[in-house]
Parts: C-alpha cells; sequence; structure tokens
C-alpha cells in the first residue's frame, strides 16, 4: 500500500524564513536600481519613507486612518484562514512585509547615508514590536488553519472557534501597535528627523 505523505502535517509556515528572503529581495532590488538610476531622484526614496508614515495628520485621524490600513490587513487574514486563500496569503504576506521593510531600510540609507538609516528605523519603532509578532502568529494560525481545508479535513466548528479566538487575542495587541503607531511614533519620528538629518 502506498504510503501518503504527511509533510502538512509535521510542519507549519515557514513564516521566519519567507520574511527574510523578502527582507534580503528588499534590500537587493533598491542597491540594484540606485545604480541605474534612483541615486538621482530624492523623490522616489521621499515617497517610500512618507508610505510608511502613512499621512501627517494627528490625534483621531490619524489613529483611523491607521485602524483603516492595518485593521483591514489583519481582519483579511482572519477572514483567509477560514478558507483555500490563508496558505497563499500566509506565504506572500510573509514576503511582501520583508520587502517592504528591507526596501524601507535601504532606500533611507543609500538616500541620506547612515543618519538616514536611523530615520528608517524610527519609522518601524515602536510599533512594529507589537506588529512583526503579532503579523507572524497570525500568519502561522492562518495557515495552519487553512491547510486542515487544504487536506480535505473540514472545518469542526471547535477548531475554528479556537482559531477565531488566538486571532481575537491576538487582534488585541495588535491593536496596542496601531495605537503606539498613531501616538507615539510621530513624536519618536519628529525627534529623529530634528537630531539626525
Amino acid at each position: 500500500m502506498k504510503k501518503i505523505p504527511n509533510w502538512h502535517r509535521n510542519t507549519g509556515c515557514p513564516v521566519q524564513i519567507l520574511f527574510m528572503a523578502g527582507f534580503l529581495i528588499g534590500m537587493i532590488l533598491p542597491d540594484i536600481a540606485w545604480k541605474m538610476e534612483w541615486h538621482q531622484k530624492t523623490i522616489s526614496a521621499m515617497y517610500l519613507l512618507r508610505s510608511f508614515a502613512a499621512g501627517s495628520e494627528a490625534g483621531v485621524e490619524y489613529f483611523l486612518q491607521v485602524l483603516g490600513m492595518r485593521g483591514s490587513v489583519y481582519l483579511l487574514g482572519a477572514a483567509c484562514g477560514i478558507s483555500v486563500f490563508g496558505v497563499p496569503f500566509a506565504v506572500a504576506g510573509s514576503m511582501y512585509l520583508g520587502i517592504k521593510i528591507g526596501l524601507l531600510l535601504t532606500m533611507s540609507v543609500l538616500q541620506f547615508g547612515f543618519q538616514g538609516g536611523m530615520v528608517g528605523v524610527g519609522l518601524l519603532f515602536p510599533q512594529y514590536l507589537l506588529y512583526i509578532p503579532c503579523i507572524f502568529y497570525l500568519y502561522r494560525q492562518s495557515y495552519e488553519q487553512s491547510m486542515r481545508i487544504w487536506k480535505n479535513r473540514g472545518m469542526l466548528t471547535g477548531g475554528v472557534s479556537r482559531y477565531f479566538l488566538r486571532v481575537f487575542l491576538c487582534g488585541i495587541l495588535y491593536l496596542g501597535g496601531m495605537i503606539t503607531e498613531a501616538y507615539c511614533n510621530p513624536f519618536i519620528l519628529e525627534w529623529l528627523v530634528k537630531k539626525v538629518l
């Protein structure tokens, strides 16, 4: 009798490996482009930095903007976990997050030197101390829950309710990241720009 492979039961989503691969790609791409033309275009680097800053509004408006931008991605990932789309979402999302952070840090260093690298890190601090663990956890949960559907193991009510409980608890921590991005990060970034650049 032919033995059915059970790799899906023994391994989870390699979130950290995919993130690091994306991070490496994100670091290499700007370096190649820099040699061609980007070193003459300050606007390209500033656009990338501003896309991470997500706006200049203060207070509630900025928080609502962050909530819509970050929260929609989180809810999409949670919803994908109970469908066949959870596996590709976790894989693509891990790569995309790595590429995005790699691009930000590399472009800020290439355009503005070491000081620009510090500002690039400032764009990620302190909210990404909460975002990255939460996103990794969400991707892993979404991948594993979706893999059960891929392998026709069905969706037991208990399994789905446990999945949503884990995602909900992780979402509370993720909300903390959004609050720090809206209310702490602008002050840190403003201080860094004044002191460093």
